[in-house]
């Protein structure tokens, strides 16, 4: 009697409870995959909703349903690699429901449900993008090109020369650390990632601390070549206190609107917020008076890559640009080379079963070599 009861529950009833299960943050109200999951469990009980048949409860879901959404998510002209995601949302909402007596089984995924998603072409280790050696060194060869003839000029136009700088310390920092960039930009979908800050960079040490995947701070190395630009940076920066993000906004309506609202709860008035504002660019009124910008967000660090790729004319065979999450795959395949899966694995926050899986590539090149080499020496005998 109880699972004939589950079974008559309302689809759109329990998808809050299923994000809230997936989410963070306090009440399981924030984060990337919350966000995401929710677009695509809306879109499924629109589509539900629309069907023939009009399914609104787990009674009445069929794989067969799952194969027609499937069908239909391939028809939306999207990438192999959107679809294959959007479906999985479904599917591990259909397994929740599982887990919470809604289903009986998940239904998404049944061959037949299936088997309309494209194949996603065998992608295995190795096919995902990574920074090249030639690569990073053309990207980093250009912002410090562009950070010196900035700060030989920064008397003149200071905001360039912050701005200039603040994208070579990303560029470094990016290349040479493996840190990942929801972990020192600002998430929009999770409240907690606010971007890293002054105060959690230990120039010094060597390290900063930052909120880690794994939902807890944690602390990751600055290798040798970051420090020096980090350094200029912070000189030409010169914040006035150590709560500022590492990579603040340049954006000018979102820094004249914090100003604004920042200086009138400080009591100033219009006439005295104009003048701060004036004969000076809105980065330099946020120095001078202490108001802490935004930090870039990740989809505006992307930004900053693709935009100094062009300038400084990296032109790649199957991306647009050098992103984020290939920086970090380049200094793994360094790591992995150099130091072994067990160093890399520490320094890229991540066990060393997901860095042998995701660098395998590797250790089977390193296997035909030894077996290039036992083959010459038996053949010489």
């Amino acid at each position: 009697m109880k699972e004939e009861v589950c079974s008559l529950v309302r689809i759109d009833a329990v998808t809050e409870d299923f994000l809230t299960d997936k989410g963070k943050g306090q009440g399981g109200k924030s984060g990337n995959y919350r966000s995401d999951a929710n677009r695509e469990l809306d879109r499924f009980v629109d589509f539900l909703a629309q069907h023939k048949d009009a399914v609104t409860t787990f009674e009445e879901l069929e794989s067969g349903h799952l194969r027609e959404y499937a069908r239909h998510l391939t028809r939306q002209g999207w990438a192999t690699g959107t679809v294959r995601t959007y479906y999985a949302y479904i599917s591990a909402f259909c397994g929740w429901a599982v887990r919470e007596g809604h289903l009986a089984e998940n239904v998404a995924q049944r061959r037949n449900a299936t088997e309309p998603i494209p194949d996603d072409g065998g992608h295995k280790s190795g096919d995902q993008q990574a920074w090249s050696a030639d690569d990073r060194q053309q990207l980093t060869k250009f912002v410090d090109e562009q950070a010196h003839e900035a700060i030989d000029n920064v008397s003149e136009d200071r905001e360039a020369a912050i701005k200039v700088c603040r994208d070579r310390a990303l560029v470094y920092l990016l290349s040479y650390s493996g840190v990942r960039g929801a972990e020192v930009l600002r998430d929009k979908s999770d409240e907690r990632r606010q971007g890293l800050r002054w105060e959690d960079v230990h120039l010094k040490d060597r390290y900063v601390t930052v909120f880690a995947k794994k939902q807890r701070l944690d602390d990751r190395g600055l290798p040798g070549p970051v420090i020096y630009p980090l350094e200029v940076y912070q000189r030409v920066l010169d914040v006035p206190s150590q709560n500022w993000p590492v990579f603040p906004s340049f954006h000018r309506p979102t820094l004249s609107q914090r100003i604004t609202e920042t200086l009138t709860q400080r009591g100033y008035t219009e006439t005295e917020i104009e003048e701060v504002k004036e004969d000076q660019s809105l980065i330099e009124a946020c120095v001078e008076v202490d108001v802490a910008p935004p930090s870039i967000t990740t989809d505006a660090g992307r930004h900053v890559l693709k935009r100094l790729c062009e300038q400084a004319g990296i032109e790649l065979d199957d991306d647009e640009y050098l992103m984020p999450h290939g920086a970090r795959r380049g200094a793994g395949e360094v790591l992995v080379r150099t130091s072994g899966h067990a160093a890399a694995a520490r320094a890229l926050d991540n066990s060393e079963e997901v860095v042998r899986e995701h660098y395998s590539h590797i250790e089977a090149g390193d296997l035909a070599d030894q077996m290039t080499d036992a083959f010459e020496e038996a053949d010489s005998e």
